[in-house]
């Protein structure tokens, strides 16, 4: 069946009139006229019976009315999944935290033993993710603190802890530990309402029934660690966060106890893998778990 026909079928079907579907279509009424007709003819069955008020349809019109725009759907996905099944281009997803500590290695490793792979690299928005990914713009992501999805599957990769950054002045340890009881003491510089690490905060807190004292909010967790480290307030990020930052002697930091994030890899559930997005995928999540055994990501346990 040439699904050419179904368009100009469905056309018909959806103005009641065959000058309009034609002048839709930018075709003249005897041609659309001669494609139902075609149409028709493989059907074996007419589609539509014309009267003084329009063109309506048949028993056989509603019956492919109602099948066929799943028919065309189902073909545009076919067409798609044969051309990504055959593509080197993949898209990822990446927090711009995890630059120095995974981000950058693992592009340099990608591009290194895959030339022929075309990376298409956007820093991951949270909030945003179940869109690109039912969107179908997006192939593979890591991302902390998701809610399970049916648009994507999640595989655990890391854990590491929460931090509490202040001022050199604050005194915390970086090998030491403060409690939810002492957060909670101080004023907190906190990333903007809906942000899943604020989310988990006010979760965790609000289980021990602990109440948050935020006097900044912001969009940016670099803006986070900048405020923190004028002396506006403490603010509490995971240690991949400020990974770059610490040999800064003008801040101090430690681990808030039992206060974890966990980094997965997200993969979309809306598209045909291609061979290279599965190696991609598959080549993330052993890279990613390998690491977290480097000293260099402190605190961090692979899962």
């Amino acid at each position: 069946m040439d699904l050419r026909l179904l368009e100009c079928f469905l056309r018909v079907a959806e103005f009641g009139s065959m000058n309009r579907a034609a002048a839709d279509l930018n075709l003249s009424q005897p041609s659309l006229s001669r494609k139902i007709a075609l149409l028709e003819g493989e059907i074996g069955a007419s589609l539509f019976r014309r009267d003084t008020t329009g063109t309506k349809l048949t028993e056989a019109g509603l019956l492919l009315a109602g099948r066929a725009p799943q028919l065309l759907r189902e073909a545009v996905l076919i067409k798609e999944e044969i051309a990504q099944e055959s593509s080197t281009s993949v898209s990822l997803a990446l927090p711009s935290s995890l630059n120095r500590l995974l981000a950058i290695p693992f592009l340099e490793k990608v591009v290194r033993e895959h030339p022929h792979y075309t990376l298409r690299v956007s820093e991951i928005v949270s909030n945003a993710l179940e869109v690109w990914m039912q969107r179908r713009t997006l192939d593979v992501a890591i991302t902390a603190l998701q809610p399970r999805t049916q648009r994507f599957s999640l595989t655990p990769l890391v854990r590491e802890p929460m931090m509490l950054l202040g001022t050199e002045s604050a005194e915390l340890g970086v090998e030491g530990m403060v409690s939810a009881d002492f957060v909670v003491q101080h004023k907190l510089v906190l990333p903007e309402s809906g942000n899943p690490i604020r989310r988990y905060l006010e979760q965790k807190l609000g289980t021990g029934n602990l109440s948050i004292n935020t006097v900044v909010e912001v969009e940016s967790v670099a803006m986070c660690y900048e405020l923190a480290r004028a002396g506006v307030g403490y603010t509490m990020l995971p240690y991949s966060s400020i990974y770059e930052h610490k040999r800064d002697d003008r801040v101090s930091m430690a681990v808030i106890q039992g206060f974890d994030v966990t980094w997965a890899l997200a993969v979309n559930r809306y598209r045909v893998h291609s061979a290279a997005v599965s190696q991609v995928a598959e080549d993330l999540l052993v890279f990613a778990r390998g690491r977290a055994a480097d000293p260099a990501w402190k605190f961090a346990t692979a899962i």
